[in-house]
């Protein structure tokens, strides 16, 4: 039964065969991020250890990350749910992103490959061409662009911090709250552009404007100021 669930993306890339416990966290992460398990959502072992055809050994371990970095919680000291990121939360780690991605940013802009830069700008083409882009597209793009500048930054700590404050605030309840799907289109057209154009202060800065455009727009949203 546990050899039925396929093997997935980022441990792969590097080379590592993923055990069990890593596949799980995985399909769990994927889950939480695409908004299936929404914050609150309760966590039972028995029950996600059915969903994903696996047993719940490595999904207890999983579990036990996934607790471990912040992203499930304890209610009432008893049973996991997925935990909700307050607008407080969300905004203090979009404030670290902008530090990190921008410098991030800046380091991968001698160093992205012409072909991916060129791909990037395909995808974000596509999406401005289709009048009704689903927004879990437009996260995928996003994600995609972010976690290409982080791969060819030079450090790998970096990388990692970074992706991690990402897949924090891809928890943050914004599902409800109006896009900014053609603003950010703009945004990282021009971003690609001072890649391409090896520009690491510009990288910089357009990095660090986009993250702050983000957390701007989110704030006048959901608070009307």
């Amino acid at each position: 039964m546990n050899k039925a669930l396929a093997p997935l993306g980022p441990l792969e890339d590097i080379g590592i065969e993923p055990s069990l416990s890593d596949l799980a966290y995985e399909r769990l992460l994927d889950l939480m991020l695409s908004g299936e398990l929404p914050g609150g959502t309760p966590l039972q072992e028995r029950k996600l250890a059915l969903r994903l055809n696996i047993s719940r050994t490595p999904m207890r371990e999983a579990l036990t990350r996934l607790e471990s970095k912040g992203l499930v919680e304890r209610h009432l000291n008893r049973y996991l749910i997925v935990r909700r990121l307050s607008l407080r939360e969300f905004v203090e780690v979009l404030n670290v992103r902008k530090l990190l991605e921008s410098e991030a940013a800046a380091l991968a802009a001698l160093r992205v490959p012409l072909t991916e830069i060129a791909a990037a700008r395909q995808q974000i083409s596509d999406i401005q061409a289709a009048p009704q882009t689903p927004n879990v597209r437009g996260w995928a793009v996003d994600e995609a662009l972010h976690a290409m500048i982080g791969d060819h930054c030079g450090n790998q700590i970096l990388a990692e911090t970074a992706l991690e404050l990402r897949q924090r605030t891809h928890m943050f309840e914004t599902r409800s709250v109006p896009g900014r799907l053609h603003d950010s289109c703009a945004e990282h057209l021009a971003l690609l552009q001072a890649l391409e154009n090896r520009d690491a202060g510009a990288a910089r800065r357009l990095m660090a404007e986009h993250i702050e455009n983000v957390k701007t727009s989110t704030i006048e949203k959901l608070t009307g100021v």
